[in-house]
């Protein structure tokens, strides 16, 4: 007695694996613009973040020491960066690099000083806009009281 063996086999046809990769690229080619507004927004909204973060670091500092601290921005422009150092000394507390492309400070002070009761120099609300140059923008205000706020929105005049 005879066995027939059968000659079957598995996988693939080169025909198949080419329709899922054309498949697979048209639906990653929908997905990509609204992934770049994605990382547009997320890039907004951590330099804010982070303005925000050193702001508060800046008055608690300034009320804890009891004496001045300054935030002020790298080479007189806030998208090369900021730190955050004590008036009365070079010690420096805190520092941020270059926010990067994609991230425009709309408006910004020309620096913000802390006095030892965490008040700022300055009797104004001072504002930090920040956009990406499309829809995602964001707004921090800083009070006299040193206070920093943070909104979804472009800062008013």
């Amino acid at each position: 007695m005879e066995c027939s063996a059968k000659n079957t086999t598995r996988g693939f046809t080169l025909i198949e694996l080419m329709v899922t990769v054309a498949v697979l690229a048209v639906m990653a080619s929908l997905a990509a613009p609204s992934f770049r507004e994605l990382l547009a927004a997320q890039r907004v909204r951590t330099t804010a973040y982070n303005i925000v973060g050193d702001l508060v670091l800046a008055r608690n500092e300034a009320v804890k020491r009891g004496e001045s601290v300054t935030l002020t921005p790298v080479s007189a422009a806030w998208n090369n960066g900021w730190s955050v150092n004590v008036a009365s000394s070079t010690e420096v507390l805190s520092g941020q690099g270059s926010v990067g492309s994609g991230v425009q400070f709309t408006t910004s002070p020309a620096s913000i000083t802390f006095d030892r009761n965490g008040q700022t120099s300055v009797s104004t609300v001072v504002r930090f806009g920040l956009s990406d140059g499309g829809t995602h923008k964001r707004c921090i205000s800083l009070d006299p009281s040193g206070r920093p706020k943070s909104a979804n929105m472009e800062c008013p005049p």
